[in-house]
């Protein structure tokens, strides 16, 4: 008979959160077991701690527009439907998110959360939408439509800032 052992998996290191601080965070990665069983040398565990907190927050503020022809496609396709419609549907943000995506401007780590968030839920006012004049249609192709859903979605997944449990 073979015996196994098993080889421990690490434990993810914590990920600052949107709202919490230098010294909020801090604290709690550095009492964090996994850190703490990872990196048991306080002054190196500090170290690590600073720069998780560092990354985070520049990747808060770098943009992408990496979204590709369809997502810009939709949006410049929301925008004519919308001007057809008498530029009645959607709300201001939505109209200049168009205007983003159409022009193949970056969008930030946030921007990319709340589209996501929008197009998830919206995605039903496209699929039941009775014609292309209909303002949840447009409103759903403004936000750069299901493209933007499948990349918005991919891109949160490469970030490490998806939440699927």
């Amino acid at each position: 008979m073979h015996k196994t052992t098993s080889i421990p998996l690490p434990m993810p290191l914590p990920t600052p959160q949107s709202n919490e601080t230098s010294d909020q965070f801090l604290g709690r990665c550095m009492t964090n077991p996994a850190t703490n069983a990872e990196f048991p040398d306080t002054q190196q565990r500090l170290a690590v701690c600073g720069n998780l907190y560092a990354n985070h927050k520049r990747q808060a503020f770098q943009s992408y527009a990496d979204y590709g022809e369809g997502v810009r496609n939709n949006a410049k396709r929301g925008i004519e439907l919308n001007e057809r419609n008498g530029n009645k549907c959607a709300t201001q943000t939505g109209k200049v998110r168009a205007q983003q995506l159409a022009n193949g401007e970056g969008v930030s780590l946030a921007t990319i959360k709340r589209m996501h968030s929008y197009l998830s839920r919206a995605e039903t006012y496209y699929d039941n939408a009775d014609s292309t004049s209909d303002c949840g249609y447009i409103s759903y192709l403004l936000w750069g439509g299901k493209a933007a859903l499948g990349w918005s979605r991919n891109k949160l997944r490469e970030l490490g800032e998806l939440d699927e449990g």
